[in-house]
């Protein structure tokens, strides 16, 4: 017994030894973040610095994974599904965050931000971890950013100014897609080769549309709920497929009519049509985004994507709701093939709580990749910019702890998270759908969305077209399935909405 006693212990002092040893090794989180485009050159540098000034406080160095918007399915979550090590993820609601939390390629988080995650539960307001909860449990931790994101349009100034525009900021003379013709129509006559109606991504986005934005998470929205609330604050909850509503089909012959008239982009609706590189060199009118209020989203495209100088602003052209895909709007989930979830943890932390951490994951290197102007504002060096690489301000961290560029209102980050202080939350704030019930139905109807939808949101198919107009899509729609997929949502919406009672 004593033989086995003293076994036991030196194998106890072993194992503590093994941990020690451990503990003092260095651990490399990889990190996979969205973007406008890797520069290896940059991030490098940009790395050299973050490990420098991490290390000593977690024992842990990083490498960012900069993904395309357009790649992100193809190189990150599919790469995820196949069990390529990743310590931190990017995610949202409106990506791939239900597929990930369904899929168990996320590892929960309450255990690990009770224990390490101290600097996040000081600063991010409850309402952020509550929203992204899926059956009560943690899988993200969302950006300390703004709640409320309505629709709006970005408008190029200086090509308003040139056709005799005097737009101001959230124009009142625009309140639906339909009163911009008259400027498109101005603007396609003074530049017939260039396209005024520029459009965020290959989907089709309608700014001033009635659905709450990615309700349910399924491509294109195509089971929503309306958003605003009737006269008496009463809210309809009904499902609609959207695509059998008349709502939608006047929405989708207005863009008939622009496309025919050359007021959109012949390849608007292709996956590789480049709207950012088209904002940048200015080379529209409008163009389609989500707006987070005081010109910022705006103000942040241009300075991540110009390279021509152009006045802008800002048309918002829906009411100020919280949803909850705006509460999960941005994360960053720790996969399950992450060796270190710990390191992980203690990473995010500091993307919460340290302004050093937080600034060099947004700006880079100081005096390499930008210059410090004042305590809060920041002038970024065109030729190390670092800005520009990543996918921007709201996936970073806490946003207070953020500086600004010079062209940024010194407040921007207050008011970012002040823009919700008079928003309603709707009556579906924090329901989530978990797709693996009609995975089958869900991939068939994605798949009609691509081929059909899309292009007649984008302009580019006659809605009256007997193989690839409305009808088509509804039919198209029908037999891959949504009918099921409606069924099977609204179960889900019932089974929530008694537990919130």
């Amino acid at each position: 017994m004593r033989k086995l006693v003293a076994l036991l212990m030196a194998l106890t002092m072993m194992l503590g030894m093994v941990s020690f040893a451990s503990a003092d090794d260095t651990y490399n989180l990889d990190i996979y973040w969205v973007g406008n485009g890797d520069n290896s050159a940059v991030r490098q540098g940009v790395e050299e610095a973050i490990n420098a000034y991490i290390e000593p406080l977690i024992g842990a160095t990083v490498t960012f994974h900069i993904i395309g918007w357009d790649d992100w399915t193809d190189k990150a979550v599919n790469a995820l599904q196949s069990g390529e090590k990743m310590d931190l993820i990017f995610t949202a609601d409106w990506r791939e965050y239900g597929i990930e939390v369904s899929g168990g390629l996320l590892q929960p988080l309450d255990d690990l931000l009770e224990e390490y995650g101290q600097g996040i539960k000081e600063t991010l307001p409850q309402t952020f971890l509550d929203g992204v909860k899926v059956n009560g449990v943690l899988y993200g931790i969302p950006t300390n950013k703004e709640l409320c994101v309505p629709e709006g349009y970005l408008v190029n100034v200086t090509a308003a100014k040139e056709i005799g525009w005097d737009v101001q900021f959230d124009d009142p003379t625009i309140k639906t897609v339909e009163d911009l013709e008259p400027w498109l129509a101005a603007y396609k006559e003074k530049y017939p080769n260039k396209y005024p109606y520029l459009m965020d991504g290959a989907a089709g986005r309608w700014p001033d549309e009635p659905w709450v934005a990615d309700w349910a998470s399924l491509d294109d929205n195509y089971l929503a709920m309306k958003m605003a609330a009737d006269e008496n604050g009463e809210f309809d909850e009904t499902i609609y497929s959207i695509f059998e509503t008349p709502e939608q089909e006047a929405h989708i012959r207005t863009m008939y009519k622009y496309g025919q008239a050359g007021y959109i982009d012949p390849d608007a609706a292709l996956t590789s049509f480049d709207y950012n590189g088209t904002f940048g060199r200015g080379d529209f009118l409008v163009m389609t985004a989500p707006l987070k209020g005081n010109n910022i989203k705006a103000t942040e495209m241009y300075e991540a994507n110009h390279t021509v100088d152009f006045e802008y602003t800002e048309i918002t052209t829906q009411p100020k709701y919280v949803i909850t895909v705006h509460a999960g709007g941005s994360m960053f989930g720790i996969p399950v093939t992450s060796q270190n979830p710990a390191a992980a943890m203690k990473y995010l932390n500091l993307m919460h709580s340290d302004k050093e951490l937080v600034n060099l994951m947004l700006f880079g290197v100081e005096g390499v990749n930008y210059t410090k102007v004042n305590d809060e504002q920041v002038e970024i060096s065109s030729d190390a910019n670092w800005y520009g690489v990543h996918g921007g301000a709201w996936t970073v961290g806490n946003t207070l702890l953020q500086y600004v560029t010079t062209a940024e209102d010194p407040q921007k980050n207050a008011l970012l998270q002040s823009y919700a202080d008079d928003a309603v939350a709707t009556a579906s704030l924090g329901f989530r759908f978990t797709k693996d019930p009609v995975a089958d139905q869900i991939a068939a109807v994605a798949q009609v969305i691509k081929e059909y939808a899309e292009p007649l949101m984008c302009g580019q198919v006659d809605p009256d077209n007997a193989s690839a107009g409305i009808e088509a899509l509804k039919a198209a729609l029908k037999d891959a399935g949504v009918d099921e997929v409606k069924a099977e949502v609204q179960a889900q919406y019932d089974a929530w909405k008694a537990a919130q009672e």
